[in-house]
């Protein structure tokens, strides 16, 4: 899993990498109902990443990858700012 803070639509977010673009993790928490961390330095310094990660590598990919259209910032959308953060798994 790779995660970037993006800016767009005059916000800057944490953001899943996946094949299509990025998945906002406020759209995430929206969506899945779930509390992450949406600043990058606090999700990856509370160590909220990793289990984000886990719930990634439990189906959480494929949740992502198939999420609609509209959720997705496509990389045009969305300027990629900071640190990325990838795990260990990520090629």
């Amino acid at each position: 899993m790779k995660l970037v803070t993006i800016r767009n639509n005059g916000k800057e977010v944490a953001a899943v990498v996946i094949e299509r673009g990025f998945v906002r993790i406020d759209t995430l928490n929206e969506e899945k109902r779930s509390d992450w961390p949406e600043r990058l330095e606090e999700l990856v310094s509370s160590g909220q990443a990793e289990l984000l990660n886990r719930w990634y590598l439990a189906g959480g990919r494929t949740v992502l990858e198939n999420i609609s259209r509209k959720l997705i910032v496509t990389p045009e959308a969305a300027e990629v700012i900071g640190e990325v953060y990838k795990t260990a798994d990520e090629d």
